[in-house]
């Protein structure tokens, strides 16, 4: 088994991973494992990664074959958590307990702690010697406990600059995730800390309580990380003690709390589009399991939508070009009206609407809802008149458009809020209930006026 390259992996380009992903490929089809591993070494640790989980499973198993399983961890220990429990789940815990049995106890830990909690659960219950640490993997998935690592630089209040380094060297590699060292009393107790910059400018002796900034925050293990992620939005916190019983139990590094961000903004976007949980790694049973639901309400919607178009069946009769223009509005205003939704649910989710008037919000959208239908309704309108020849089409496609594009703004931004008012997660269903509103609103606007003015139409 060997080792990765030595060499300082260089940043490569998307579609430069992808060309040497290819020559991989084609250098274990033709059974040259060797020369395949040789390409793949000396990439940066994100590029294996990615590259080393994409493989087809033969292919991947005889590259693992190859790797020692230092460098699997050293390649997972590498890689933002993120990228690192992507490629994690696509290698599986069945050869992750196999690699990671066989590596430095200390390097399987740190490379567990960076992958998906119940993965890293799994593998660590699977191993036959118990892991270092094992307790951080006993917290619930999205807290701030299965965030923290329990590794940290720490010095007593009594202590001097010097011992602060000394803890912070004993580190090891480790001590690059940090750029403060946590002071505590003699009781275990967070007493504040101190920046490495300021460590580094003062003389060894200098006590480390002269240097003591207070700790502006800190979070239980239970906390959720959402919160986490807000604190470091909207406080650019880079590190999060966490604290049991006034005790320093463990600190999330700057990493994991970006972590933290992206699994909170993807959950948001995928609670949008109606696929909660899901991702590119996940089965087609999960997959069915998360979308079809989702897509059975929809569904039940469009009937709702078919339902108020057979209300005005005889006007349809009448004028049958009609049936032509109801994608038209019907599907303008849904657009109108998922622009605002995202805007407001991701306004929500960061925290920008502290303050901010409800009534002004609606009164914002509708303006601009109106603003975005009087253009759009002149060119659909002008339009209509030259597809149809008939200006009482053309006014009246006209008219719709203007008129659903503000209630597009107002669903839009009232429903995300409402959600909220009674307590349901705006992302959940936001973007269903916008939708058939907007769909119905416009059938409605456009076949209702169509019907009161059908004089000028036939």
């Amino acid at each position: 088994m060997e080792s990765p390259s030595t060499e300082h992996p260089r940043v490569i380009t998307p579609r430069e991973a992808s060309n040497i992903a290819a020559e991989i490929r084609n250098l274990l089809k033709a059974g040259d494992h060797e020369s395949a591993w040789e390409r793949l070494s000396i990439l940066h640790p994100a590029d294996m990664g990615a590259i080393l989980a994409g493989l087809p499973r033969t292919s991947r198993d005889s590259i693992l074959r190859i790797m020692h399983p230092d460098t699997v961890t050293w390649m997972l220990r590498q890689m933002n958590p993120i990228q690192a429990g992507k490629v994690a789940t696509r290698l599986g815990s069945q050869v992750l307990t196999g690699v990671l049995s066989q590596a430095n106890p200390v390097s399987a830990t740190r490379a567990l702690m960076r992958i998906r909690l119940p993965q890293a659960r799994e593998v660590s219950e699977s191993l036959e010697q118990p892991m270092r640490e094992a307790e951080s993997f006993e917290f619930q998935p999205g807290t701030a406990g299965a965030l923290m690592v329990p590794e940290y630089p720490s010095v007593q209040l009594a202590g001097t600059v010097s011992e602060a380094l000394a803890n912070l060297g004993a580190l090891g590699d480790v001590r690059y995730e940090f750029n403060r060292v946590y002071v505590v009393d003699e009781e275990g107790g967070l007493a504040g800390h101190v920046n490495i910059v300021d460590l580094a400018l003062h003389l060894e002796q200098t006590p480390v309580r002269d240097l003591l900034t207070a700790v502006p925050a800190t979070v239980g293990v239970n906390t959720p990380a959402s919160e986490c992620a807000r604190m470091l939005r909207h406080y650019n916190i880079v590190q999060l003690p966490v604290v049991t019983g006034g005790r320093l139990r463990g600190v999330i590094p700057q990493e994991f709390l970006l972590s933290a961000v992206v699994a909170e903004d993807t959950r948001q976007m995928l609670q949008v589009g109606g696929v909660t949980g899901e991702s590119g790694e996940h089965s087609l049973v999960a997959a069915i399991r998360t979308r079809l639901p989702w897509l059975t309400v929809n569904l039940a919607t469009t009937f709702l939508a078919a339902g108020t178009i057979s209300l005005f069946e005889s006007t349809l009769a009448k004028v049958v070009i009609l049936a032509a223009f109801l994608p038209v509005v019907a599907g303008q205003g849904g657009i109108g009206g998922t622009q605002t939704l995202t805007m407001i649910v991701r306004s929500m989710a960061l925290g920008e609407f502290v303050g901010v008037s409800a009534f002004w919000l609606l009164a914002r959208e509708a303006l601009l809802g109106l603003l975005h239908g009087v253009w759009l309704g002149v060119l659909v309108g002008i339009i209509g008149l030259v597809w149809t020849g008939n200006f009482g089409i053309g006014l009246v496609l006209g008219l719709a458009m203007v008129g659903n594009m503000v209630i597009a703004g107002l669903a839009g931004a009232g429903v995300p809020l409402f959600l909220r008012r009674i307590g349901v997660d705006p992302a959940v269903a936001s973007a269903v209930v916008v939708t058939t509103f907007t769909d119905v609103c416009g059938f409605l606007l456009f076949l209702g006026i169509a019907t009161a003015a059908i004089s000028f139409l036939v």
